[in-house]
């Protein structure tokens, strides 16, 4: 990819983004499970798109915002806040074929090159603005220019609302071939209505949406609706609701006094976000004898018990997951804690080595990488890496 494309991609991703907030303050939350138990539902409905399943990846960001985007080639964005917000799974997977619509219908490549002719347009009429005020001494120019710039905004806008209809259409043959009707979609749209009711977004002007107006939207999918209640399979409840009560045990949520399944598990997490460790390793422990085959209690127990300074026990907990099929993550903390020992050093440097090129939105396996080379004498090959 040229280096115009990829600055292209980055203009897209922050027009996807669109999430309100300060940027800088934003961070993707990394927990194996939950990435995994998001990316197998969203599996299904890349394939009934025509896309390849084994691309899909879904992140969550921490955000207050409702959100969900695309940037293309298998990613997908979902903030913290709507998976709070959504308590049912089939929600989620409404989304979830939103967006995968947008990805095969080519939107994000659209977007880019759209954002490509916008951006190059906008230099040239900035610059003719502002060599024409500096010649003549008049805002006339600059007045010109900012003319420009709104309505080519709008243009692009009105392009933007198209394409989420589109996405929504497909989303509804989706839901259809995956069992469900778009009702799916339009429970989950009732969400982003009830927000848009409370916030006032329901009262601004069409022409500075980037999205229909949600009524618009829900009135559009109800072609397709056959006026249904639908549930998901026992299994994906299971796993979703574990999910969000894991999430919310991250994000120091309140709601934790529940009776549910997972109760320990989301507890120990909190326990250990608020510096309690003690009380959230006699927690794991517990459940890692009473689910000896669950590898995600087993991989929380040893993150606690590595943050809390037990190293020996922490490996001696990765040592009983790792070699099943674990997800990339629980492979680079293994790798970590080994290095951090001080022990088996070289084969913390061959799980890096074998994930570097492979493994997304962490650059701290090249961090480790050469913090393990340094530990065996090879700075020449930490300071680069590094680099």
């Amino acid at each position: 990819m040229s280096r115009v494309s990829k600055w292209h991609r980055i203009l897209a991703f922050l027009t996807f983004l669109w999430i309100g907030g300060d940027l800088g303050a934003l961070h993707i939350v990394r927990d194996a499970e939950i990435e995994e138990v998001l990316t197998e539902i969203v599996k299904p409905i890349f394939k009934i798109a025509g896309l390849r399943p084994e691309t899909a990846r879904i992140y969550v960001i921490n955000s207050e915002v409702v959100n969900a985007f695309t940037v293309g080639n298998g990613y997908i964005f979902i903030t913290s806040e709507l998976l709070l917000r959504f308590e049912n799974p089939l929600q989620v997977i409404g989304i979830l074929c939103h967006e995968t619509g947008h990805i095969a219908a080519g939107h994000v490549e659209r977007h880019i090159s759209l954002l490509q002719k916008r951006s190059n347009n906008f230099i040239i009429a900035m610059l003719a603005g502002i060599l024409g005020a500096s010649l003549t001494g008049s805002a006339d120019f600059m007045g010109l220019l900012l003319g420009y710039a709104a309505t080519d905004e709008r243009f692009y806008l009105k392009f933007s609302r198209g394409e989420e209809l589109a996405a929504d259409a497909l989303a509804a043959s989706y839901l259809e071939k995956l069992g469900y009707g778009s009702d799916v979609l339009i429970d989950a749209l009732e969400v982003f209505r009830s927000i848009d009711l409370l916030n006032g977004g329901v009262n601004l002007p069409i022409y500075v949406l980037t999205h229909p107006k949600t009524d618009d939207r829900i009135s559009a999918l109800y072609k397709y609706a056959k006026r249904r209640k639908y549930k998901a399979d026992e299994n994906t409840s299971r796993k979703y609701d574990r999910v969000i009560t894991k999430l919310r045990a991250y994000l120091k949520k309140p709601n934790l006094l529940a009776k549910t399944p997972e109760d320990d598990y989301s507890k120990a997490i909190y326990y250990h976000r608020a510096g309690k460790s003690k009380e959230a390793i006699a927690l794991l422990r517990n459940l890692s004898k009473k689910n000896p085959l669950d590898l995600y209690q087993k991989e929380i127990l040893a993150q606690v018990l590595y943050e809390s300074g037990q190293l020996d026990e922490s490996i001696k907990v990765y040592e009983q997951i790792y070699g099943k099929k674990v997800n990339d993550l629980i492979k680079i903390d293994y790798a970590n804690v080994l290095i951090e020992a001080d022990r088996n050093v070289d084969v913390a440097i061959r799980i890096l080595e074998s994930l570097k090129y492979f493994a997304r939105f962490n650059s701290d396996i090249f961090r480790l990488l050469a913090k393990a080379y340094g530990k065996k004498g090879r700075e020449g090959l930490a300071h680069l890496l590094l680099a």
